[in-house]
């Protein structure tokens, strides 16, 4: 335990140091800047409350998620029509509790100490991948790019993992760079085909939000599961063009990983000082400017000053616009709450083929309890997680006609949230290729 304790306060310098130096040679400030030169942001006796029973009728006079972020300083983590998850810092507390008595709420503490979280993740990959006491390597792995699922990885990795594959099977796969941030960095996609002109298509993507980690972990898990043993791939899955973005929010992505843990958005600077990001899944053009989604830039939900006003979201929407044909199924992967749902997100209504969506999801839900015995919710969007315009899975319904749709929020339910253990990444990733092999043998 102490070489661990050690390893991880050696891991948190060489954060610091990065996130330093990337804040001095990147010409957008960060916002480590503004809390303290590039060190990590710690959340030391930050609470994380769960609130139940916010009734319709509160939220129309009282928007609680609302006041909690402005008033209280409160990072929301998940709000859906049963719960509002959101984490306190230590210093807002005790007013947050008095507002929520004054209305008569009550809230569930999940963690009195979200750092903790943080500090278990860490030092749960530093044990997963030591190669021998005191030691830790970085290549946990048989493959040149050090991917591995025992851990979370940088942009690098993962660039280099799509990379590999890219070398490995050049006939069939072809690495686009679609675009880049506002950072700089390359968005990449890789297409898998043995016959991209006529095959059906399917699009994959991850890490949209920049905090769900879990979120590319598995996207690239799906992508090893595609590869490893291709030529013996059943007909559904060779017979399909594949496209793998796994990180569609690099720099946001890159952030989380060293100054704040728990950001969401892109890095995009608005007008209003200190506050940076827009929510990429509420910039499509979809529902733009309908609710679930905020106008002010300093909210996690801040919509951005117009449908596709970001690099990320604009480039997506034209590469996929552009291959609309033969595209029949869009699967974005989130995290939390063990759920595959389905359009429409933005109003409160269902689909045409809602049945067949449902009985599709339904399906996947069933393989991922026989295999790994872990429960997933089968739903419509509205009804599990409330209205949200602007997402990309609605845009891609609606302006690409794409039939199956489907946004899978990975694991867990709320005890670790976005801070999930890397030993947890192995089995959550099969759950999420789980529902792409279900889908993949759906698409006729």
């Amino acid at each position: 335990m102490k070489i661990g304790l050690e390893l991880l306060s050696l891991a948190m310098l060489l954060a610091m140091g990065t996130a330093a130096m990337r804040s001095l040679n990147s010409s957008v400030p960060l916002e480590g800047i503004e809390y303290g030169n590039g060190i990590p942001e710690r959340f030391d006796e930050t609470q994380l409350w769960r609130i139940y029973n916010i009734t319709e009728a509160m939220q129309q006079s009282i928007p609680v998620a609302q006041v909690m972020e402005q008033k209280f300083g409160g990072n929301i983590w998940k709000e859906n029509s049963k719960f509002l998850d959101i984490s306190i810092a230590k210093e807002h507390v005790k007013a947050a509790r008095s507002f929520l008595d004054a209305h008569r709420l009550e809230a569930q503490v999940l963690t009195d100490n979200v750092q903790a979280l943080i500090d278990e993740e860490q030092l749960d990959g530093i044990n997963n991948t030591q190669s021998e006491p005191g030691f830790r390597t970085k290549k946990a792995s048989r493959n040149s790019s050090g991917m591995h699922w025992k851990d979370y990885h940088d942009l690098e990795t993962i660039y280099a993992f799509m990379r590999e594959i890219r070398a490995k099977f050049p006939t069939i796969c072809r690495l686009y760079t679609i675009g880049q941030t506002v950072e700089g960095r390359d968005l990449k996609v890789l297409r898998i085909s043995e016959n991209p002109r006529e095959y059906k298509k399917v699009w994959i993507d991850g890490g949209i939000h920049a905090r769900e980690w879990i979120s590319p972990a598995t996207v690239t898990f799906i992508l090893y599961q595609l590869m490893h043993n291709w030529e013996n791939q059943p007909a559904h899955i060779r017979g399909l063009t594949w496209y793998i973005m796994p990180v569609m929010n690099p720099d946001g992505y890159e952030y989380s990983r060293t100054v704040n843990r728990l950001w969401r958005k892109n890095r995009s600077p608005s007008r209003r000082a200190n506050c940076f990001g827009v929510d990429l899944n509420r910039n499509f053009d979809i529902g733009w400017n309908g609710y679930g989604s905020s106008t002010n830039p300093c909210s996690d939900t801040y919509r951005g000053t117009s449908a596709a006003s970001e690099l990320e979201t604009k480039v997506v929407a034209e590469f996929l616009s552009k291959r609309k044909y033969n595209l029949e199924a869009y699967l974005t992967y989130h995290s939390y709450g063990q759920m595959v749902v389905y359009p429409w997100a933005y109003k409160a209504v269902k689909v045409r083929d809602a049945s067949v969506l449902q009985h599709v999801a339904n399906t996947a839900v069933d393989r991922i309890a026989q295999k790994t015995g872990t429960s997933y919710r089968a739903s419509v969007t509205h009804e599990v997680l409330g209205i949200a315009g602007g997402g990309s899975d609605d845009w891609s319904r609606a302006a690409l006609g794409v039939k199956y749709v489907y946004t899978i929020e990975l694991r867990d339910r709320g005890t670790y949230g976005f801070v999930l253990p890397p030993k947890f990444i192995k089995d959550t990733a099969l759950e999420g290729w789980t529902v792409a092999e279900t889908v993949a043998q759906a698409i006729v």
